[in-house]
C-alpha cells in the first residue's frame, strides 16, 4: 500500500480503521508463521500461505498455550463466544465477487489436503466454531476473513461484516502475543 492508501485507512471511518489494522496484523502474522515458525527447509523453499496455515492448526504446543489464554481471561473469552454465537445464527462461508455464499472447504481440516477428510469430520458443519477449543476452525475463521477481504467479500457498510472484522483482529491480536512471547499485545 502506498502512504496516501495507508493515510486514507487510517482518516476513514472506524469499522475502515478496523479492516487497516486487520489487514496488518494478519500480514504480519501469516508472515511470521511462513518464515519464522514453519520456514522452508533451504532458502530456495517458500511455504504458502494454506500449508503455513496447515501446519499451525496442527501445532499442539501453540494450541495449548492459545487455549489456556482463552479459559483464564474473561475479556477474551467474551469475545471469542460473541463470534462462536455469531457464527452459529449465521455461519461463515467463502464470497468472492457474488453474492452466493459457498461452503469453506478447509473447515473442519487440519490435514495437508482437505479431501482426507474422516466420514465425522465431513459431517459436521462447516463455518461455525463446535467449542471455544476448537482451534482448527478459529485458525480458519481468521484465514477466511482475510479470504473475504481480499476477494471482496466483506462489505464494511454491513455490521456483520464489521463485527467479523473487528474480533478477528482482537482475537489474532492476542495469537501473535504469544508467538512473540509477550505479556502485552504488541500490535
Amino acid at each position: 500500500m502506498t502512504e496516501t492508501a495507508i493515510s486514507s485507512c487510517m482518516a476513514g471511518s472506524r469499522s475502515r480503521r478496523t479492516r487497516a489494522y486487520w489487514l496488518s496484523l494478519y500480514l504480519a502474522f501469516i508472515a511470521y508463521v511462513k518464515t519464522q515458525l514453519y520456514p522452508g527447509k533451504d532458502s530456495s523453499q517458500t511455504v504458502n500461505d494454506r500449508n503455513a496455515i496447515q501446519r499451525l492448526k496442527r501445532d499442539e504446543k501453540i494450541k495449548q498455550m492459545y487455549l489456556e489464554r482463552i479459559q483464564h481471561d474473561p475479556g477474551f473469552k467474551s469475545a471469542w463466544e460473541k463470534i462462536k454465537s455469531e457464527l452459529d445464527r449465521a455461519p461463515l462461508g467463502n464470497v468472492s465477487r457474488s453474492e452466493h455464499v459457498k461452503e469453506i472447504r478447509w473447515w473442519n481440516c487440519s490435514y495437508k489436503n482437505p479431501d482426507k477428510k474422516t466420514e465425522g469430520e465431513k459431517r459436521k458443519i462447516s463455518g461455525v466454531l463446535h467449542s471455544l477449543n476448537d482451534w482448527e476452525n478459529m485458525i480458519e475463521f481468521w484465514y477466511s476473513i482475510r479470504n473475504n477481504l481480499f476477494h471482496g467479500g466483506k462489505d464494511p457498510e454491513k455490521e456483520r461484516d464489521q463485527l467479523v472484522v473487528e474480533f478477528a483482529y482482537k482475537t489474532l491480536r492476542e495469537l501473535v502475543t504469544i508467538l512473540l512471547n509477550d505479556s502485552s499485545p504488541c500490535f
